[in-house]
């Protein structure tokens, strides 16, 4: 028999609301994820390079004071060990320069934050689902 991986998500935000919402929308799916976050984009790539097991994936709001969500991409796309990393954007913006941005420095995908929280469950559901969904099979 063979034993389930617990996939854990590293939610970067400078938004503690953002965070709490994200959160609860993850663990509402039911998917067994372990969710960790980290409150700037500094302390995110702390994280990140701390080595040992890196998260499965990474939510990572692209407005943040200090080091924004594009460098923090930039570096983790520019780390070796960090390069395939599923890295999705969370943004409120809606301006094609900044998913044009992101998509160049090679995020994985973008996702518009909303206010709905029960629109926000079902994109996250429906965009995340094939990495953290054990039970996800492809057709």
């Amino acid at each position: 028999m063979q034993s389930e991986t617990v996939r854990t998500v590293l939610i970067i935000d400078d938004n503690e609301d953002d965070i709490e919402i994200t959160s609860h929308v993850l663990d509402r799916l039911g998917w067994g994820i372990r969710i960790e976050s980290a409150r700037s984009g500094e302390d995110g790539l702390v994280r990140l390079s701390q080595g040992g097991s890196e998260p499965d994936l990474v939510l990572l709001d692209l407005k943040m004071r200090g080091v924004d969500g594009i460098e923090v991409l930039r570096r983790v796309r520019a780390d070796r060990r960090l390069q395939t990393l599923p890295v999705v954007i969370l943004t409120h913006s809606a301006l094609s320069q900044d998913v044009e941005a992101v998509v160049r420095a090679g995020a994985t995908a973008v996702m518009h934050k909303t206010v709905d929280v029960a629109q926000f469950q079902e994109e996250v559901r429906d965009r995340l689902e094939p990495w953290l969904n054990p039970a996800f099979k492809e057709l």
